[in-house]
Parts: structure tokens; C-alpha cells; sequence
């Protein structure tokens, strides 16, 4: 299955309903993958915040339905706990939705958008998940200085621990993200707290150390997102610019400082980076991350992902009517979807098509490629 031509987050948490017990992992979930691609078919995918519940549009984001709910379980709300989710990433067919942090992760994925399965072996282990990304074959999950970065590659049955302390001569840093661009065959960047920068070049196998400039804060990165050849690192005063795939990084002003912005608000559509305040008043727009101007007042806040016939799908967390908005000219939105006050939607957004053939990321919202020989799409947004 190509997967998800739109999964986008919604993390609207009641913490009037927050337990504070981890939920059980669910005995029912199986171990392994069920089934293969089948039929070419583009769908939109909506990750949420806790409980990894999963909704999938199948007719360009009009409707939704539910795929997946591991469980109600509300923990705390949705940061912490074993089904706090963090990260929603497809590539080669397979979608998977990662939770937990402060507890162990889970992976939990599927092949044709109703079958579930575990995404790591019975018995292993998968670090915490603070973010996840996914591209040519790999996915990556991201979580701090002392658990560092994990990665899977195809047939997907045996994650790898990747240590990054050592490179951090001394330093620290947590609250990793993370980002995939088709640059060069294929890159991943992870910044953290402290403005320290991982890259790989060989899709995650081996890892270098940068910093993003001092003027940066210490925390408050936001998403990492690629589109047009460069990675962006929001922040809330500046954006962080990388044109060689994390190596070097320069600050550039947003124009949006001493606004709230969506957490993780960064997103790449219409070939353009968005970067969205709460409530989406005076949000931006730039091609190159250096030179910024105003999006329309319609726009919401949140996130974004854009379709293969141009329909975008946004999510805000902050709204007085939460769900999901679709628009077919990025002027007008619809709201397509209503959150139930006692749901909770929350962290992704992915464009997908399922297909017989080999299928991989195409464009991201929250880190973005694309590729034309197989003219497929992914999109990935994380917590508005």
C-alpha cells in the first residue's frame, strides 16, 4: 500500500478525562505484518494524539473513517504514557503510528490501512518516541541524548540503536526531532535542545554532529521540515536554514515573533514552507526560508498536507471547533470532520497511495520529498 495521501494530527487532549496510569498493551495486536499492496488507491490518514487512533479519508478528504484505536485509555492526556503518540511515517507501503514517551515505544503499522500489526519483533523493545519520520525504505524515531535515534529497515523486523552522545563532546541535548529529504539519495536530520544538529547521509547507518547558531534558544524547536532542496528548523523568533543537508545552519526571522505558533506549525505545501500561528492570524509563507510574507487571514493555524490533485487538509489543536478543514484553492476551508470533546485527535497527517508496486514518500508537510519516477506522495504532520 502507498500509503496515507494525508495524515495529519489533531492533538486536542481534555486533561478533565487524564488518567495517570499507562494504558495495557492490547494482546489482540499481532506481531506481524498482514497482507501486501493490492490496489492503487490515494487516501488521506489522521493520527491521533493519544490512544493511537487512526482515521483514513479514501475519497480526497471529504469523509473519515476509523482504521485503528489501541486504546481509550486517556493516561495523562496524551504526553505521556505508552500510547502518547509522536510520530506518524510511511515508506515502501507500510504506514506505522508511534507512541510512548516516558514509557517504552510502540510501532504499531499496517499494509492496507484496516490490518494492524507491531512494527517491532515480540519480546524487543523500542525506545521512547519524542518524533518519527520515514523515507527510501527506513524508518527513524527520535528521542534524546541518552536514547538517541532508532532505525528499521525493510522487512521491517529488527530496530537498530544508534548512540549519539558520543558526538556531543560533552553537550546536551533532548527533545530530538526529526526530518527525511530526498536530497542526495536520501538524508536525515535531527535537531535537539541546545541546538545540536545529527545528519546522515546514508540514511541513518552512520551519523555527524553541527549546532545551529547561537542566537537560536536553547529550546523551543519546532519541526523539521524539507521542500525545495533545504531543511527548516522553526523556532519561535527565527527559522533555522540548512541548503547542505545539516551540515551548515543560518537564522533567518520568520516575522512572527512574539506570536504563540502551533506547536510543530511548520509544514511544506503548494511548494512552500507554512508557518502558522494559533488561531492562524498573521501566519507566513516563503519558498526559500530566508524571505517571508503573510498567508491569507483565512488560513487556519496548525498544520497542513497538500493531495496529488492539490486539495489541501489542515488540522489545528487550538480552535474553538476542532477537526479537520479541507480546501481545493488554499483560500476557502470546509471543515470536513468535528472532534467529539471526548476524542482525542492528534499527531499526524500523511498523503499515501496504496499500489501493487514498490511505493515510497512523496512530499511531506512536516519533512517532505518527492518522487517522480514513481509519482507518489506522503505527507507527515506532527502535533498542531
Amino acid at each position: 500500500m502507498k500509503l496515507p495521501s494525508v495524515l495529519i494530527s489533531l492533538s486536542l487532549v481534555s486533561s478533565l478525562f487524564a488518567e495517570r496510569k499507562p494504558a495495557p498493551i492490547p494482546g489482540s495486536i499481532p506481531h506481524e505484518l498482514i497482507g501486501k499492496p493490492a490496489e492503487e488507491e490515494d487516501i488521506f490518514a489522521v493520527a491521533s494524539k493519544q490512544g493511537s487512533r487512526v482515521l483514513i479519508s479514501r475519497d480526497d478528504g471529504r469523509t473519515w473513517k476509523q482504521s485503528l484505536l489501541a486504546t481509550p485509555h486517556q493516561e495523562d492526556g496524551g504526553w505521556h504514557g505508552n500510547f502518547a503518540v509522536y510520530g506518524l511515517a510511511t515508506t515502501k507501503g507500510v504506514l506505522a503510528v508511534f507512541s510512548g514517551w516516558g514509557t517504552p515505544g510502540i510501532a504499531l503499522a499496517t499494509t492496507d490501512g484496516s490490518n494492524w500489526a507491531h512494527l517491532n519483533p515480540k519480546g524487543s523493545e523500542l525506545a521512547s518516541v519524542w518524533d518519527a519520520t520515514a523515507g527510501a525504505g527506513v524508518f527513524l524515531t527520535s528521542a534524546d541524548m541518552w536514547r538517541g535515534v532508532s532505525t528499521l529497515e525493510g522487512p521491517f523486523q529488527s530496530w537498530k540503536k544508534h548512540r549519539l552522545s558520543p558526538l556531543l563532546d560533552g553537550g546536551k541535548t533532548h527533545h530530538l526531532i526529526c526530518g527525511y529529504g530526498e536530497d542526495k539519495g536520501g538524508r536525515f536530520v535531527v535537531v535537539g535542545d541546545n541546538r545540536h544538529v545529527f545528519f546522515s547521509s546514508d540514511l541513518g547507518k552512520t551519523w555527524k554532529h553541527s549546532r545551529i547558531p547561537e542566537a537560536a534558544p536553547d529550546k523551543q524547536q519546532g519541526a523539521v521540515v524539507f521542500g525545495n532542496g533545504i531543511f527548516l528548523c522553526s523556532y519561535p523568533g527565527h527559522v533555522a536554514r540548512s541548503a547542505d543537508g545539516g551540515k551548515t545552519w543560518t537564522l533567518h526571522p520568520h516575522g512572527l515573533a512574539g506570536k504563540r505558533l502551533s506547536w510543530r506549525g511548520l509544514s511544506f505545501v503548494k511548494e512552500e514552507f507554512w508557518l502558522t500561528t494559533r488561531g492562524g492570524k498573521g501566519s507566513r509563507k516563503s519558498k526559500d526560508g530566508i524571505t517571508w510574507t503573510d498567508l491569507p487571514d483565512s488560513t487556519p493555524g496548525g498544520r497542513f498536507v497538500e493531495g496529488p490533485g492539490g486539495t489541501l487538509i489542515n488540522v489545528e489543536r487550538h480552535s474553538k471547533t476542532p477537526g479537520i478543514r479541507r480546501s481545493t484553492d488554499g483560500q476557502t476551508w470546509i471543515q470536513v470532520f468535528t472532534l467529539p470533546r471526548t476524542m482525542s485527535l492528534g499527531i499526524s497527517l500523511f498523503w499515501c497511495r496504496e499500489n501493487s508496486g514498490v511505493s515510497d514518500d512523496c512530499k511531506r508537510g512536516a519533512v517532505g520529498l518527492r518522487d517522480p519516477s514513481s509519482n507518489t506522495c506522503a505527507y507527515r504532520l506532527d502535533m498542531t
